[in-house]
């Protein structure tokens, strides 16, 4: 039986992705052995299901319609960076979330919980709205990227309208993941 790689987020628009594009240039210049995540493949994750089959798929599509039903658009704001687990550590660099970060957390919780009841599990970890710059492969350069990232903490990105939730699926290739939108579901007007 066929299974799709799939995951719900937020994707962003041609001045975000340009903008992290910039930050991405100047966080390079530090030297550190980084694998950056492409640009154009950036988006705010809200809940990871993995593989899935195509019946599952139209249930997380039904249930996620459902979930979404209370939520009318808001905006957000993307600025800062960091890095998971800690700065001083950095094996994931991110770009933040200001304004509308609460929201998002209620959209994400309100996805985990209606999903959940039809048997997907829980996250273990708490929702923290972020997106995923590159991951750290190495310590090689590690001081000048936390130099980079630290000078670059109040960085601001730009703002979205969350106005809709995507259900996207992730093919896996030799090159980078392939992303492609199975359904885009609008939040109430």
């Amino acid at each position: 039986m066929e299974k799709v790689r799939t995951f719900i987020a937020i994707k962003l628009t041609p001045e975000i992705i340009s903008n992290i594009s910039k930050v991405q240039e100047e966080l390079k210049r530090s030297g550190a052995e980084v694998r950056w995540v492409k640009p154009e493949n950036i988006h705010l994750t809200l809940k990871f299901l993995g593989h899935i089959t195509k019946e599952e798929l139209e249930r997380v599509k039904l249930i996620t319609r459902e979930a979404l039903n209370p939520f009318m658009p808001f905006e957000v704001s993307i600025s800062g960076l960091g890095a998971f687990p800690v700065i001083k550590h950095p094996r994931v660099i991110w770009a933040g979330i200001d304004k509308g970060k609460e929201r998002l957390k209620e959209v994400a919780s309100h996805i985990e919980e209606s999903l959940a009841k039809i048997g997907f599990a829980k996250e273990k970890r708490t929702f923290s709205p972020h997106l995923t710059l590159g991951r750290a492969k190495s310590a090689k350069g590690r001081e000048r990227l936390i130099t980079a990232l630290t000078r670059s903490e109040a960085t601001n990105l730009g703002k979205i309208s969350a106005d809709k939730v995507s259900i996207m699926k992730s093919q896996l290739t030799p090159h980078g993941p392939i992303y492609t939108t199975l359904e885009e579901i609008p939040l109430r007007k």
